[in-house]
């Protein structure tokens, strides 16, 4: 009996430790990277403690590209770094293999995937509410700030781009708690957090956070949606369309923002460089990759020299722009490519193809309902190059692949 009461004693520490590690994580995502590597630390010593639990999970296809996508970096690194390696990004993309590890070595049953849910929402709702207080205590200045392609404050070290991400990413979470709930209170309050996270991704303006929500509702719609109703996808694509322009001419601060990518694409469009551009930034880097992959298709440059690589096509090329605007090509795909060559191309590709090829992913509404948005937009944006966007897409990406896992059995 003492035995019993010492092991119940031993699983409920443990489980405080893995809960703490996704709390700091959140909270590090929000606030501070250090906080964040805190959390990581501590859920890597909940996996290696108990990680024969889940030793099944290296045997999987997709598990085996997320090592391949943190193992080709580290790789390359090694071979053009040498024993200073370890200075690079590629470490750093270990968090790929760590956390999706986790998840199925905790195996959250409903009550502590309920707890993770809300956990997720509360900070999303602190999140949402520090950038409208700002928008609305300056919002005077919001005008200006928006002409100029910037936005109002957000958390994570003002990244509005993986906020703006991760709030719609929220909204799919609410959206299964209110499907999975029984209490009407509780699901009404659900529907509030997606309006109230609705209107402020709207009111932010940020492309990313648009699109993945959109993105979302229509495959969220075109799972759920009996055979005989498919033809309702039109119509719901012709009211999220409606909406948006309803939007647009309703919120200052959207059409600002549009207005403003407007006359970016008017200008890079023409091959006219000017300084204060955003989308003219991507575009100008999405050109500094291609011609990376041009002269080095087979093998790449290395990922740890992809950023000098890329400064030397901006100086030769935009003697112009100034070195803070020297950014990496903005998209996963043709980082993956420029970096590792064919290698690296088709690590990539594995990865954000083999879902469609696994039954239990490809056929999990919840699941796709966060990852096509995703791997979209890896596409335009690159969400494995920081540390807290890979944290961002490495815990959600985990998060519904053991759901979709667990509603399989």
């Amino acid at each position: 009996m003492i035995t019993t009461h010492k092991d119940q004693n031993l699983k409920k520490g443990a489980d405080l430790l893995a809960l703490t590690g996704i709390f700091l994580m959140m909270v590090g995502f929000l606030f501070n990277r250090v906080v964040c590597n805190t959390g990581s630390l501590l859920i890597g010593i909940y996996t290696l403690l108990h990680i024969q639990k889940a030793v099944w999970i290296f045997r999987q296809p997709w598990m085996i590209t997320f090592i391949l996508l943190a193992m080709v970096t580290v790789v390359s690194d090694i071979l053009t770094e040498g024993t200073t390696f370890y200075k690079e990004r590629g470490v750093m993309k270990m968090i790929l293999i760590l956390i999706p590890v986790f998840f199925f070595v905790w195996n959250p049953d409903k009550k502590r995937t309920n707890i993770l849910h809300h956990l997720i929402l509360v900070g999303m709702l602190i999140s949402t509410g520090y950038s409208l207080y700002h928008y609305i205590v300056h919002f005077e200045d919001m005008a200006a700030t928006y002409k100029v392609s910037k936005v109002m404050p957000t958390l994570s070290l003002g990244d509005h781009i993986r906020i703006s991400w991760v709030t719609g990413i929220s909204c799919i979470i609410a959206l299964y708690q209110y499907v999975h709930a029984t209490n009407t209170v509780h699901r009404w309050l659900y529907l509030l957090y997606i309006l109230i996270q609705m209107v402020f991704l709207h009111l932010l303006g940020a492309k990313t956070g648009l699109l993945s929500l959109y993105l979302s509702i229509v495959v969220y719609s075109a799972y759920t949606l009996a055979n005989n109703q498919k033809w309702l996808l039109t119509i719901i694509i012709g009211v999220l369309l409606l909406a948006l322009t309803v939007a647009y001419k309703t919120i200052p601060s959207l059409e600002q923002r549009f207005n403003f990518v407007k006359y970016d694409f008017e200008h890079y469009s023409r091959g006219e460089y000017k300084e204060g551009l955003s989308d003219a930034v991507r575009f100008y880097s999405l050109q500094a990759g291609k011609s990376i992959i041009v002269e080095n298709p087979i093998f790449g440059v290395g990922f740890s020299r992809l950023q000098e690589k890329t400064e030397d096509w901006y100086r030769k090329n935009l003697p112009q722009m100034t070195s803070e605007n020297y950014f990496l090509p903005s998209s996963e795909l043709i980082i993956y490519w420029a970096s590792g060559g064919i290698i690296g191309l088709l690590v990539f590709l594995l990865h954000i193809l083999l879902p469609f090829f696994i039954r239990h992913l490809r056929s999990n509404v919840w699941f796709m309902t966060f990852y096509i948005p995703a791997i979209l937009s890896f596409m335009y944006e690159t969400h494995l190059e920081g540390q807290l966007p890979l944290f961002a897409y490495a815990f959600f990406a985990a998060c519904f692949w053991h759901i979709a896992s667990k509603e399989n059995y």
